[in-house]
């Protein structure tokens, strides 16, 4: 049986599932709904994924007993609670779902991380820095067939601009090209670049949904036409491929590799500064090759995967079967999962999530992380869970994770 939005309660369990990336799809589009339908409900949404707000949760946690607070806020917020002498009664009124959502969702979000992790060290509540960095948000550059550009943090709905003939509307929180149109020959395209510290979801011309990860990007055409449906893509971009047996779908990515596929759900990691470029099949086929005249014969003719492969490109192809999907696909469910990752690349995840420089004093740890924790907390809450494992992390001068043992 499906619970009415104006319940504070459903609302703030539907919040605690967005801090954990936890929320199914339907409860997306619900809890979506709920934020849009007025100004309080988004300055509520607002202040949840706030990271000063998410920070003074974090740092309350130890000081909480789970079954103290709820009690404390069952008394404080049930419909017959009485006023607590000396408090705001008006914006406890303005803010029921904050209420709700602020006793419950952090604890539950934060605890999410914890107790997965190894007990802390004697003394470790002492190394929490002193600053913080949001998380990174929705949002991304799209630059125009004329050059011009359009930020894409904060739009209304509505048209975004007009292509050769196709609209460009921005509908909550992603882009979407309506049916293809053309004015003159010429082609027209776009780029959607995310920089560090945001990830962006565009719906293509032909309806192909994608993902776009930090520091990403995607160039393709306002209208498909000719025998293959084309686009150009760096970083890392998860895509679900619009069936279209007539007009193939191929992905190019650095390094002249080319990805063929008919429709299909799969994930490409392309990052200028991995040791390798992975393509990960979920659903349906797809045919990976080299453009080079040097590579081998087999890379050349393509090789095929299916669900479940991952295919590693450094100095020779590797597949790997039974890859990790839920770890690959983390990024895109709103997640961090560090578990059984060395040290380095989850360094290079941080960075380019909290948009900061990792710097190593002395040798690099050689250590891996364990558990999972909301990409929405921010660095001063992830590094209090890091920290655990052994290795030290502080924020300095602003924009620099630095790393000691």
């Amino acid at each position: 049986m499906d619970e009415p939005t104006s319940n504070a309660f459903y609302i703030a369990a539907l919040l605690s599932k967005h801090l954990k990336g936890t929320l199914t799809p339907e409860e997306a589009v619900k809890l979506h709904a709920w934020v849009a339908d007025n100004k309080q409900h988004q300055q509520v949404w607002e202040e949840i994924n706030d990271a000063a707000v998410q920070q003074a949760a974090v740092k309350l946690i130890a000081q909480y007993n789970e079954n103290e607070a709820l009690a404390q806020f069952l008394a404080r917020y049930s419909p017959n609670a009485q006023p607590i002498p000396g408090e705001r009664v008006h914006f406890l009124q303005r803010w029921r779902w904050a209420a709700a959502a602020a006793a419950i969702i952090f604890m539950a979000g934060t605890f999410y991380w914890f107790q997965s992790q190894r007990p802390a060290p004697a003394g470790f509540a002492g190394n929490a820095p002193v600053t913080d960095i949001a998380p990174g948000k929705n949002g991304a550059i799209l630059k125009l067939a004329d050059g011009s550009r359009i930020a894409l943090d904060s739009l209304q709905n509505g048209v975004v601009a007009t292509q050769n003939g196709t609209r460009i509307l921005f509908d909550n929180g992603r882009l979407v090209y309506g049916p293809g149109g053309k004015e003159n020959n010429e082609v027209a395209y776009n780029i959607i670049t995310t920089p560090n510290g945001r990830q962006f979801r565009v719906s293509l011309p032909d309806g192909t949904q994608v993902w776009l990860n930090a520091a990403s990007s995607i160039r393709y055409p306002t209208v498909f036409e000719g025998k293959h449906r084309n686009v150009e893509i760096t970083g890392e971009v998860y895509f679900e491929v619009a069936q279209n047996a007539q007009m193939p779908f191929q992905v190019t990515v650095p390094d002249n590799v080319r990805i063929e596929v008919l429709g299909t759900h799969f994930n490409v990691n392309a990052y200028a500064n991995e040791e390798s470029q992975h393509t990960t099949l979920l659903e349906g086929a797809v045919k990976v090759l080299s453009l080079k005249p040097q590579a081998s014969d087999l890379y050349r003719k393509g090789i095929v995967l299916r669900p479940g492969q991952q295919l590693q490109l450094s100095e020779t192809p590797r597949v790997i079967s039974n890859a990790d999907i839920d770890k690959i696909m983390a990024w895109k469910n709103g997640l961090f999962d560090f578990d059984g990752m060395d040290l380095k690349y989850a360094m290079k995840q941080i960075a380019r999530w909290y948009d900061v420089e990792i710097v190593y004093k002395g040798a690099v740890p050689d250590i891996k992380f364990y558990g999972k924790i909301s990409r929405n907390i921010s660095l001063a809450g992830l590094i209090k869970g890091l920290n655990s494992t052994g290795v030290h992390l502080n924020i300095e001068e602003g924009k620099r994770l630095v790393v000691t043992q």
